[in-house]
């Protein structure tokens, strides 16, 4: 029997699924949860696998834990720190954990209450591989100081987002700067993106209903996004981060790479043809052939066949 995957959107949704109440007024966009050994059973032994629309932060102070992420495990230890993207399978069981925390913030937290430029400033926040660090003596202590400050700020009835987004981008520069100095972070530097490729293979499959003439409903960027689970500007940027292109601009160039093999290799008619990817008429898919070439597709198919090399 295939093991159920549990989609979670939002943070309220994994409360509810690990059945933890909300430590200080409900945020939709961040929490912090403390991990302990009155509720590590309840944390940190879900029944299946789950897929998350939101960032995570694991701090261990002290125990250890096994995180199942993207089917691959790995093993935890006291003094570590690791985090995980939105839209990966991932689950945990445990050894013992004394104290850990988990701390999770939307696409949305890091839009409205953190820099402008954060995926510059933090690349890393883009990465689809597991990241994980030991914490130095140092370094633990000023972590340790920052997630209590967090913790202080979010029991509060009235919530400073702003400091709290500063609080979070503070705790980003210190795993920034234990990833750049120890070997035994990870990275994806040379690592496939399981995102583009997915990506592109719900490109071709969607590019073959349409040539198969199955009419697919018209997708766009977010359609490709929720495909994967992700939200679409996150998607988008890792598409760009990834391929140096648009999510839409792939699908631009696929769609105007099979039109002009149509158009190229076939007679059927160009109102058919627009009307194959869904334009809304032949006037819409002439000004879109148009402002893509510089050509009508009438006009394209007539210098094709004026050619001397054709």
């Amino acid at each position: 029997m295939e093991t159920k995957i549990e989609m979670l959107k939002t943070l309220t949704e994994i409360r509810d699924w690990f059945g933890i109440p909300a430590e200080g007024p409900l945020c939709e966009d961040f929490m912090i949860q403390e991990i302990d050994l009155s509720n590590q059973n309840k944390l940190l032994k879900a029944a299946n696998p789950y897929r998350a629309n939101f960032f995570t932060i694991f701090i261990i102070y002290e125990g250890r834990a096994t995180h199942l992420y993207n089917n691959q495990e790995m093993h935890l230890e006291s003094s570590s720190i690791f985090i995980t993207t939105p839209g990966h399978f991932r689950n945990y069981t445990i050894d013992h954990i004394s104290k850990a925390y988990f701390i999770c913030f939307t696409e949305n937290f890091l839009a409205k209450h953190c820099i402008s430029n954060i995926y510059n400033e933090f690349p890393f926040l883009l990465s689809d591989s597991f990241m994980y660090s030991i914490v130095d003596s140092e370094n633990y202590q000023v972590v340790k100081s920052n997630i209590d400050q967090l913790k202080h700020e979010t029991k509060k009835e009235n919530q400073n987002m702003i400091l709290i987004g500063n609080m979070v981008e503070f705790l980003l520069i210190k795993i920034n700067e234990l990833f750049q100095n120890q070997s035994n972070s990870m990275s994806d530097k040379n690592v496939n993106s399981s995102v583009v490729s997915i990506f592109y293979k719900d490109l071709d499959k969607y590019f073959g209903e349409i040539l198969n003439g199955e009419k697919p409903k018209q997708l766009k960027a977010g359609d490709f996004a929720a495909n994967q689970f992700l939200n679409e500007d996150y998607f988008c940027r890792m598409i760009k981060n990834k391929t140096g292109r648009t999510p839409t601009a792939w699908i631009n160039s696929k769609i105007l790479g099979e039109v002009k093999v149509l158009l190229t290799e076939t007679s059927i008619p160009i109102s058919e043809i627009g009307n194959l990817f869904q334009f809304a008429d032949s006037r819409s898919f002439s000004r879109y052939f148009k402002k893509q070439t510089t050509m009508t597709p009438m006009n394209y198919r007539k210098s094709l066949q004026q050619s001397p090399n054709l």
